[in-house]
């Protein structure tokens, strides 16, 4: 495992003091939380219930569709699991938690880390399943009162996690949302880090951590709400930029830094079977999305009346998109003892293929290198959805409200920029991805061939399913 020591990060927090006041102001997050966000979820779910229940006509399930999922998605790169400090559903998890403890002093109970570890993540890669299945039989991108049961649920698991273990269990390990912000976020150029060398020279209160009285200009806390010490972090997954700790942190050890995007999954990354699940999964969804494109494709007929069909397709896509890059590292394994074969049987010890000898590295660490194309093909196809239908918020706003809007203004693109858009999207997340896949394996381009050409052949079927139709 390479260091990150001889990477120099960019200390947002020095070069913009405005930046740095702000983050530890109550105005992040608890003003913006408590103040506005715990409010305008509540006024979501109402509207998805009451409001007309179609996307043209409910501006909550434009929302929620055309406005949030690109915007979570574009924000990745940038900032990582920040939509996490102000989710909604840990709020009300909070307010929960708090609310009870008034009314039945108790204490909470401790994290069992072991057995989160191990079994979390495939508890929320099991929900993101079952999400997806939900989302594509029962249309819930056009069903209102459905994706306030979804968002409901959500919030339910929150609420009860908050009832029974102390601090963000429920975002650490169990949330299916938070699980796939937790893998896009290691493609971020940025990240929260403390100095190491300060961290234990100088603190022996470790109030970032464990929470504590205010202290210099140290900021009285609770300590961080996924028991992660900023001076250990080695992964975006188990950070949520609350800032608590910058709040928390009375020797300014504590630095947002920029710096070079995904450095993680080639440096200090642990590999985890259940996140290279999700991101398979994540991968399939792309596809599942466009289940009707792919099936005009293939000259097939519309599945979507009958259930089991339908689900028995939809099954089909996600297993065998998710297939192709193990088939893929299967045949890197089978051309690596080929060429060991061959050596062994060959007298001049000469290849007939230009093809080195380099042993791949586990599945579990060249799976990283789709990241970026698994966050480009959803991207991808959400760029549709808000380019031609977020642009229409005064109209549906006012056929939320029963109104006639059709002649108030709207903003949206021509086909050809969003078909340019998309397509330039799935290209650059090719590209990104043959990098990220060099810099994983750390081995000579044409070993990895193979997995190269699949994120080639994985594009192009994305750009048939979602880009040509547009």
């Amino acid at each position: 495992m390479l260091s990150k020591r001889n990477f120099f990060p960019f200390n947002l927090l020095n070069a913009y003091p405005n930046l740095r006041r702000f983050l530890r102001s109550d105005w992040f997050p608890d003003r913006l939380n408590y103040g506005f966000t715990f409010t305008f979820f509540a006024i979501v779910v109402a509207m998805l219930f009451l409001a007309p229940q179609t996307r043209d006509q409910n501006i909550a399930l434009n929302f929620f569709w055309a406005w949030w999922w690109p915007l979570i998605l574009i924000s990745f790169p940038f900032v990582g699991r920040l939509w996490c400090s102000i989710c909604p559903f840990m709020i009300y998890g909070e307010v929960v938690q708090k609310l009870s403890l008034w009314l039945f002093p108790r204490q909470l109970k401790h994290w069992n880390r072991d057995v989160s570890e191990r079994w979390g993540g495939w508890f929320l890669f099991g929900l993101f399943v079952l999400i997806y299945l939900w989302e594509e039989l029962w249309d819930l991108q056009n069903t209102a009162y459905l994706s306030a049961y979804l968002l409901l649920l959500i919030t339910a698991g929150a609420m009860i996690c908050s009832l029974i273990f102390e601090r963000r269990y429920w975002c650490r390990y169990l949330c299916p949302i938070g699980g796939m912000n937790g893998l896009f976020a290691k493609l971020s150029m940025t990240e929260l880090r403390a100095q190491q060398g300060t961290c234990s020279a100088e603190c022996t209160t470790y109030q970032c951590y464990k929470g504590g009285v205010k202290k210099g200009e140290g900021l009285e806390t609770n300590g961080c709400p996924l028991y992660s010490h900023p001076a250990q972090l080695q992964d975006n997954r188990d950070c949520v930029l609350c800032m608590t700790c910058l709040k928390a942190c009375p020797h300014r050890s504590v630095e947002f830094n920029l710096r070079p995007p995904a450095i993680e999954l080639w440096t200090t990354h642990v590999p985890r079977t259940y996140e290279v699940a999700l991101l398979l999964l994540l991968l399939g969804g792309a596809f599942l999305h466009r289940l009707p494109e792919i099936t005009s494709v293939f000259g097939l007929p519309t599945i979507t009346a009958a259930f089991f069909p339908h689900l028995a397709v939809s099954l089909l896509i996600l297993i065998v998109s998710a297939a192709i890059p193990l088939v893929t590292y299967g045949i890197m394994r089978s051309l690596y003892f080929l060429t060991i074969v061959w050596r062994k049987n060959c007298e001049d010890n000469q290849l007939p293929f230009s093809i080195t000898a380099c042993k791949p590295r586990p599945f579990i660490q060249l799976a990283y290198g789709y990241l970026p194309l698994v966050l480009g093909a959803n991207l991808a196809h959400y760029l549709r959805l808000f380019l031609q239908e977020a642009g229409r918020v005064l109209p549906v706003t006012w056929a939320t409200f029963g109104l006639d809007g059709s002649t108030l203004p709207i903003f949206i693109a021509h086909p050809a920029v969003i078909s340019f858009l998309q397509g330039t999207t799935l290209i650059f997340s090719v590209l990104l991805t043959w990098v990220l896949t060099q810099k994983i394996a750390r081995q000579p381009w044409r070993s990895l061939m193979p997995q190269h050409l699949s994120a080639v052949i994985l594009a192009i079927a994305l750009w048939i399913v979602i880009v040509a139709p547009t």
